[in-house]
């Protein structure tokens, strides 16, 4: 048995789930595969806390709304980031980017990806997208006049082109043989969310620290989302809850108090990924799919969401009579990311090995740079206008 679907995008997750309802609303026929299926519905009672959430930067968000998908958010579960404060390890003033020194509402705006993740599912139900959930894509044949997938239940289904967003370990980008570079950290991140003493006046604070890097992001309420990316050899995992809360708070120089854990921590390894090609003929990557990189800037699901701005905006401008899989026509979705792509791997990259080294004229330099720049506000201007896109 075979179907036929001009585009099939595979994988629901929050890159894949927008890309899906975006191509929709432009008036191409659109297949969902999703092998999970549809998200796990949210607690009628809304009174736990996802430790997984996402800083979405104001442009992404402006082009969620666009899709409508923003306002299908609980608003109440929102926070926006009016401040960054950056410290160093030599415990100095910290470097501060506020929203209102490019005349910006906000720097991001915090979100849970259960509530995200559901909003995108339930835009698809009433977009039009042809869902096909609970079975995998055994197997890829990209062929000049159309690509073909196989299901694990025995079906086929034809389409012009195929976008892979099934994430990192994308089987997709295997089958067709695109080669990817991957560099471990060596880290895990771990996650969990906690109520505190002290309001954080939609602060998020990151600090550069000799054992990793630890954020804290801003919840509704008096709650925190905290990040911290650390070597995998570190014991905090072991950690009972209140010795692994008083150490979050230790790190943090209380500067919130004292803390309560909301969420049970959480871990995942950390590492730097980036394809050989982001296309070949009816295919395309998007996502994690495309590009991994550590999270201390929380730029991952923001680059993902800028790869569908871009791949919708070349197919839908596209000659009419031109095909949507052609190679040459994709290529343009490759050139238009690449640059991107880079900036951002580079610039987590480096901050990451810069702070890694503990070599004592390094660990000058650095925390003199970032005195640096907090004093320059043409520069800190900038920066804000490039994260908030």
């Amino acid at each position: 048995m075979s179907d036929a679907s001009q585009i099939v995008v595979i994988g629901g997750g929050l890159v894949g789930a927008a890309c899906a309802i975006a191509l929709t609303q432009q008036g191409f026929q659109v297949t969902l595969l999703d092998s999970k299926g549809a998200p796990k519905a949210l607690s009628p009672a809304g009174n736990e806390w996802d430790n997984r959430i996402y800083a979405i930067s104001p442009g992404n968000t402006a082009w969620l709304s666009r899709l409508g998908i923003w306002e299908r958010i609980d608003q109440s579960r929102v926070c926006a980031i009016e401040t960054m404060g950056i410290w160093g390890d030599s415990g100095a003033k910290p470097l501060q980017f506020k929203a209102y020194e490019a005349n910006a509402i906000a720097l991001g705006y915090i979100v849970e990806n259960n509530q995200l993740h559901e909003a995108l599912w339930d835009a698809m139900r009433n977009t039009g997208v042809n869902m096909v959930t609970g079975v995998e894509c055994k197997h890829l044949q990209l062929a000049n006049e159309q690509a073909q997938l196989d299901l694990a239940d025995g079906r086929t289904i034809l389409a012009q082109l195929v976008i892979a967003a099934e994430g990192g370990s994308s089987s997709l980008r295997e089958q067709a043989g695109l080669a990817i570079s991957t560099h471990d950290y060596q880290q895990i991140g771990i996650v969990a969310n906690f109520e505190t003493e002290l309001p954080h006046k939609h602060i998020a604070r990151q600090w550069f620290r000799s054992d990793g890097v630890l954020v804290w992001l801003p919840l509704p309420g008096n709650r925190i989302s905290m990040v911290w990316s650390t070597a995998k050899s570190n014991d905090m995992m072991r950690l009972d809850d209140v010795v692994l809360t008083e150490k979050v708070a230790e790190a943090g120089a209380y500067s919130l108090g004292a803390m309560r854990l909301l969420t049970p921590a959480a871990a995942f390894p950390l590492s730097k990924q980036a394809p050989s090609q982001l296309i070949k003929p009816r295919l395309a990557l998007i996502g994690d799919a495309a590009h991994k990189v550590h999270p201390l800037a929380g730029q991952g699901v923001n680059l993902g969401f800028r790869d569908v701005i871009a791949l919708v905006e070349i197919l839908s401008q596209r000659n009419p009579y031109q095909d949507i899989g052609d190679g040459m026509l994709l290529r343009r979705y490759e050139r238009a990311r690449k640059s991107d792509m880079l900036a951002v791997q580079s610039l987590t990259h480096g901050l990451h090995m810069l702070f890694e080294n503990e070599q004592p004229l390094v660990k000058k330099l650095r925390n003199w740079g970032l005195s640096l720049a907090n004093r320059q506000s043409v520069l800190k201007k900038h920066l804000i206008k490039q994260a908030i896109v």
